[in-house]
């Protein structure tokens, strides 16, 4: 598949294997203080650059100056086999998640910022010969969104903001090839799509700072539908003994054979709204944040498409899953206490449901369920700068899937570390 020479340099960098930490397949994981309060505040709370990404408003709150930051995820799962109780599968994940954030303040009023950062992504990697490889065996969604964003200072208690966002997309979906009669994996099969392309997005934002160390946020993060395409391949040896010898239309298929040809599909980004609130007693701050995701637009049904000969004899072309996700909230809370000139510390706890509610909407491939956050972090900070620690422990109730007439259990555990650099000019 080929690529432009600028995704070639850029994402050669970004792009690791992720799996989601929000809701779905959303990531939050491109602010460090913001870790470790369990993402309460994330816009209004004005400790990093992060809110070119989450509330473009709130830039008004930092002075020029840059962030990198490196957030590490962990994630291990069992995975039970509920009808065979076959040995059971396992998901282990360690995947870095890198952002950067810059900003310069032309004056008093207009701030102008730039950031590169991962706002959804996943990654579910299981062994080839596990009990669902029919299904599915490897997947990964790698987002990046390149946003530019401005903020107005429109009077001493309002400001406005908003970006917007070059998004860059790609995927892979792999798995064992199935019988298209009997669904049973065909030893020695294989199917790969990888697929990538580009669209655009973007957000609005405003802050209402009522009066010093008191604020509000709101910000909108639009949808965004767009195509990818790329390479489909598919290998098959010595496949005369599948039932689909014995089926008049699917004869074709029945023969040693492979194939590359073109895979499509029609992902849709689902629309969010934040809203973040802050305030602060002496060296005492209070953050919270209540979150939107509109998931019931954007991920009812999922299709992939293929040239491919056994798309086209086996499935008309077409693949398509109807998983009717449901909307869904996340809500967290957090403190920060400011010990002394150079360190405060943080904490926080929150609620993030799932949008598959039910295991006919789950999938293997996304294995969601709800979850609960504990965050601790802490930053030390220096004459222009500061480094940020922040990890959060999430707490996940066992998971049961149903897709395609593949039923399991998923009992899975995860913790995220996190580590930026601010500098100030």
């Amino acid at each position: 598949m080929k690529k432009t020479p600028l995704s070639l340099g850029i994402l050669g960098v970004l792009l690791f294997s992720m799996q989601a930490k929000a809701g779905g397949y959303q990531l939050n994981e491109y602010t460090t203080t913001g870790l470790g309060r369990s993402y309460a505040g994330v816009g209004v709370v004005g400790d990093d650059y992060s809110a070119i990404a989450f509330n473009p408003a709130g830039m008004s709150l930092m002075t020029s100056g840059y962030q990198v930051g490196l957030t590490t995820v962990q994630l291990k799962a069992n995975v039970d086999d509920q009808v065979n109780h076959k040995d059971p599968g396992t998901i282990r994940v360690y995947a870095p998640v890198p952002n950067i954030f810059a900003q310069y303040n032309v004056n008093d009023k207009i701030n102008l910022g730039f950031g590169i950062y991962a706002p959804f992504g996943l990654s579910t990697r299981y062994k080839k010969d596990w009990f669902a490889n029919a299904t599915a065996v490897e997947s990964q969604l790698e987002i990046v969104d390149f946003a530019q964003a401005i903020s107005y200072k429109a009077s001493s208690e309002w400001t406005l903001g908003g970006s917007f966002i070059l998004r860059y997309i790609r995927g892979k979906m792999t798995n064992v090839m199935p019988d298209p009669v009997t669904k049973v994996a065909v030893d020695g099969s294989w199917s790969e799509f990888d697929l990538d392309g580009w669209t655009v997005s973007g957000t609005l934002g405003v802050l209402y700072e009522p009066k010093k160390d008191t604020r509000l946020g709101f910000s909108w993060r639009l949808k965004s539908a767009q195509q990818v395409k790329g390479d489909h391949t598919i290998s098959h040896y010595d496949l005369s003994s599948a039932s689909w010898a014995t089926v008049p239309s699917l004869a074709p298929l029945a023969q040693d054979w492979s194939e590359e040809s073109t895979g499509r599909a029609s992902p849709d980004l689902p629309e969010t709204f934040t809203l973040s609130a802050y305030h602060k007693i002496d060296k005492v701050a209070l953050s919270g944040t209540v979150k939107w995701t509109r998931w019931s637009h954007s991920f009812e049904k999922f299709s992939l498409k293929s040239d491919t000969q056994f798309f086209q004899l086996a499935l008309d072309g077409a693949k398509v899953q109807h998983y009717k996700w449901k909307d869904s909230w996340t809500i967290t809370v957090g403190a920060d206490y400011d010990y002394s000139e150079k360190w405060t510390f943080r904490a926080g706890t929150g609620y993030d449901e799932s949008p598959s509610h039910r295991k006919y909407n789950r999938t293997i491939r996304i294995p969601d369920n709800d979850r609960i956050w504990l965050s601790f972090g802490l930053s030390y900070k220096m004459e222009s700068s500061q480094i940020d620690v922040g990890y959060a422990h999430m707490f996940m109730k066992a998971t049961e899937v149903d897709d395609e007439g593949v039923k399991a259990k998923y009992d899975s555990q995860s913790n995220i570390l996190g580590v930026s650099y601010q500098y100030k000019f």
